[in-house]
Order: C-alpha cells, then sequence, then structure tokens
C-alpha cells in the first residue's frame, strides 16, 4: 500500500514538473514552429534551396513539360493566355501572398495541417510546397498538380479536368488560379468530386474592380468570395475565413470553409 502511495506521489510531482515545463520554460503553441523550420525559412535559407532544388531537376535530366491545347488543355484560351503568362514567371518566389493563407489557416483551432491529404492547384514552381512543407503540412500527403512543371513533385494536369478518384482528398487548396479559369463552375466541380465530404477547401484569388474583368478580360468574380461560395452552392458548409481586401484598384479575395457532399455526390 505504502509502495502504492508513493508512486502516485512520484506520478503527481511528475506531472506537475512536466506542467511546469511546458508553461514556463518550452510553452507549445499551435503556431510556433520547430528551430529546423525556422532556420529553413529564413529568406537566404528558403532562397537557396528553392534555387537548388530546380539545379537539381535540371541537372538530373527533369526538363521543363508542359500541357498544350488538345493534349490535356482543351481551352484555348488557357493554353494560349494563361500558360505562357505564368511560364513568364515560373522562377518568381511569392512567399508574402503564400505565407498569409498558411497564417489563416494555422490560426484555425484543432485544424491539424499535417493529416490532411491535400491538393495543391497551380503553385507554379515548388515554392509554395517548400513553404506548405515548412509550416506544418507533411510533404508526403501534398499532391501538386499545374499546366507545366520542371519538378517531379508537381503533376501535369488541367484543374478542369481532375485525373483523380471521386473523394479522394481532406483538403483542397487554390491560390490565386481560379481567376484564370475560362469556365469556373467546372473548375469548381472537379473541385467538389475530388474532394471529401468536411474536406477543406481554400481558394484565394485576384479580381479587379466592377466590370473590369481579370488580367485576360474574364471571369473578374467581382463580389470576391461571395462570387465563389455562389457556385459552390449547397457544397459550402461551415466558412472560417472570408475576405475581399482592396488594394491600388485591384482586389484579393480569400475564403475558408467547409465542403459538404450530400450522399448522391460521394
Amino acid at each position: 500500500m505504502e509502495k502504492a502511495e508513493r508512486a502516485g506521489v512520484e506520478t503527481s510531482h511528475a506531472r506537475r514538473f512536466r506542467n511546469f515545463v511546458g508553461r514556463s520554460l518550452v510553452p507549445k503553441s499551435p503556431v510556433l514552429l520547430s528551430i529546423r523550420n525556422y532556420v529553413l525559412l529564413t529568406p537566404p535559407v528558403f532562397a537557396l534551396r528553392f534555387h537548388l532544388r530546380r539545379l537539381y531537376w535540371r541537372l538530373t535530366g527533369h526538363k521543363l513539360q508542359q500541357l498544350v491545347k488538345g493534349e490535356g488543355v482543351e481551352s484555348g484560351f488557357v493554353a494560349e493566355k494563361v500558360l505562357p503568362y505564368n511560364l513568364g514567371n515560373i522562377n518568381i518566389i511569392n512567399r508574402g501572398r503564400t505565407e498569409r493563407v498558411i497564417a489563416i489557416l494555422r490560426s484555425i483551432r484543432g485544424l491539424k495541417l499535417g493529416a490532411l491529404k491535400t491538393l495543391v492547384v497551380g503553385p507554379r514552381n515548388e515554392a509554395e510546397l517548400l513553404l506548405l512543407a515548412s509550416y506544418g503540412f507533411d510533404p508526403a500527403k501534398l499532391t501538386a498538380i499545374d499546366l507545366f512543371s520542371y519538378s517531379p513533385a508537381v503533376r501535369l494536369m488541367d484543374m478542369h479536368e481532375l485525373k483523380f478518384p471521386d473523394s479522394s482528398f481532406d483538403a483542397v487548396y487554390s491560390a490565386f488560379v481560379i481567376t484564370y479559369s475560362d469556365d469556373i463552375p467546372k473548375a469548381v466541380a472537379e473541385t467538389i468530386r475530388v474532394a471529401k465530404d468536411g474536406a477543406l477547401i481554400v481558394f484565394v484569388y485576384e479580381h479587379l474592380a466592377l466590370g473590369a474583368g481579370n488580367r485576360f478580360g474574364k471571369n473578374n468574380l467581382s463580389n470576391g468570395p461571395d462570387d465563389l461560395l455562389a457556385i459552390f452552392g449547397a457544397n459550402a458548409g461551415h466558412v472560417f475565413w472570408k475576405e475581399d481586401f482592396e488594394n491600388d484598384g485591384s482586389y484579393t479575395s480569400s475564403v475558408v470553409f467547409r465542403l459538404t457532399k450530400p450522399q448522391a455526390q460521394q
């Protein structure tokens, strides 16, 4: 009996000590990163990683590939306007806009980013994937697609015709891509099809003033996230975040929500 009591006291002391360490010396926080990731995210180190990976893929024979009209892309607008524009920006690192979206996701209580099997639509290069992995997503659970790729981490595919089975993903992340579509309802329908019921849906995009359209004059979604949510319709469930931010005459819309799928769609 005395032995059991001593064991109970020791357990209690150990618990109090762990609580003291956790609260006072090494406080845990969902927004804190490991020291390793802090180092990897410092601008010089991150840029070096990004460019060394580009060089490595080139030296190991991974040539730049792209889809063309009739072979992976059916839309002339996408093939002739969207693809050349984005190819011209293939080496740009857009950290600021990506990290802002990630900060929103990391602020959602109880959301375990590392557990999500995630489809990343249109990353353009590996920078977005490196950022997602450094901020908590499991790189082994990231699947990326784009119209062009120099990396085996990004598969050649059009967001209007996703080559995945129904209900494949726990999350779909689409940043600054959807307004490049000339058939947004079709792209949304494909998103709904490949996402699971309850999946996390993340869309961010730019649009101009009412009636101005996007940089190519199409699909401005000028009412911000409400326009996009209207296309998702009854499939748009609980909304965690919705914003339309104006800056120098253009707008950045962002919306994060749960997907709901009736039994017939699953």
